[in-house]
């Protein structure tokens, strides 16, 4: 079995070691079962639009990909890489309002003989643009069951962004793309039950809520204990409106005798470049790969999340998975979902990020540790799940049958 990514890119540590060991015998067990039910001869083809490794949607298939390939015949990932691939990519555009990402129009030959050699039997399109549009032709022409996985929320992106007169005739051009692209899938991905309803609306078939997998390094790492008094937070994430950055800054500006460090790169990138030369209790480190995120966590006490959205907040995720206490504001759905949620604290409404943080900074400390704890636990046991669903969930849509 293999996997191909295209283009090619004391306490504690007992506990770390007896999670590692635990994953492996997971792995064991799901790779005899696979033999049993198909799984053993699924060859897939996720092709995405988003940046491999750069962004949520870009490093959540790289985790996927690592945990499911033991239990699959081939999987390969073919996507816009960090830097371009002009083997793949015949041209790019700056995204609109975002100069750190790109559009890229890949080479209709070079997917095809990428397609060709997997000769995959289940595609899985996560995103929405050329690449997209190319992976959906391919299975439509070959009769390959389709899997659409919507990450992001579109509507509530453009109302951010765009004034009403222009962002409702955008809204009505992505709803219908959006709408077009379900009903070509066999089954539909989504993040949370929110998604769910509005995808069934649309005409979506086989609409499943899937869990966010977590990457190895973030599970088996040892973890760093923590701190008695919790005044280091970290922001980890992109530099957008949608973040809530100008949020972030205030509650930086509010405490002074706690120390802030943000990771990330986007449009408001000179913004928080000011904030930090401005406010001694703030660093700026830019955009970091997942190496450098995971040890910024671990040398933070808290992580910081304030997004006016998100479709689940997988650096939450990772944060829970190092022992770190998370904020989050109301808009971030993995605050839905119950096993992770008593982990969680939630900035909203009058309980806004600075009293929210300052609440928990106040905490006793063994009750802080407690609830770090109980979630390094709960994530272990969510990511156990969401490998597992992800499993039945393409097992079960290579058996549909394909009636494009």
């Amino acid at each position: 079995m293999t996997i191909q990514t295209l283009p090619p890119e004391a306490g504690t540590g007992l506990k770390s070691a007896n999670a590692a060991n635990g994953s492996q015998k997971a792995v064991t067990l799901r790779e005899t079962i696979s033999r049993d039910n198909g799984l053993s001869n699924l060859r897939i083809a996720v092709v995405s639009d988003a940046i491999s490794g750069r962004n949520g949607v870009g490093t959540f298939y790289q985790d996927l990909l690592a945990h499911i390939e033991p239990m699959v015949d081939k999987i390969a990932l073919i996507s816009p890489s960090k830097q371009p691939d002009r083997t793949l990519e015949k041209f790019a555009i700056p995204m609109p309002g975002d100069k750190t990402q790109r559009l890229a129009w890949p080479i209709g030959n070079a997917i095809k003989a990428r397609l060709d050699q997997l000769m995959p039997n289940l595609i899985i399109v996560p995103s929405m643009g050329p690449f997209t549009l190319y992976a959906v032709s391919y299975a439509r022409k070959r009769q390959i069951p389709l899997v659409v996985v919507n990450h992001t929320d579109f509507d509530h992106l453009l109302s951010l962004y765009w004034p009403k007169p222009i962002g409702a005739p955008l809204r009505i051009a992505l709803g219908s793309h959006n709408r077009w692209l379900c009903r070509q899938a066999v089954s539909v991905g989504v993040m949370h039950e929110g998604a769910k309803d509005a995808a069934e609306r649309i005409g979506a078939r086989q609409v499943r809520v899937m869990e966010t997998p977590l990457s190895q390094e973030f599970l088996s790492k040892p973890i760093q204990p923590l701190r008695e008094h919790a005044h280091r937070a970290v922001f980890v994430g992109r530099l957008a409106k949608e973040k809530g950055i100008t949020k972030l800054l205030k509650t930086v500006r509010e405490l002074p005798d706690s120390r802030f460090t943000i990771v990330g790169d986007g449009p408001l990138r000179e913004e928080v470049e000011r904030a930090a030369n401005e406010c001694n209790n703030l660093t700026f480190r830019g955009w970091l790969p997942r190496s450098g995120v995971l040890d910024e966590l671990d040398a933070a006490d808290v992580l910081l999340l304030p997004s006016a959205y998100e479709t689940f907040g997988t650096v939450a995720l990772e944060a829970l998975a190092r022992e770190r206490y998370v904020i989050v504001s109301s808009g971030c759905g993995i605050a839905d979902w119950p096993s992770l949620a008593d982990g969680i604290f939630i900035a909203s409404g009058q309980n806004g990020l600075t009293k929210v943080l300052r609440d928990m900074q106040s905490l006793p400390a063994a009750d802080r540790t407690e609830i770090a704890r109980n979630s390094w636990r709960a994530v272990r046991h969510f990511n156990s799940q969401a490998i597992d669903g992800w499993l039945n969930f393409l097992r079960d849509a290579a058996r549909v049958p394909v009636q494009y």
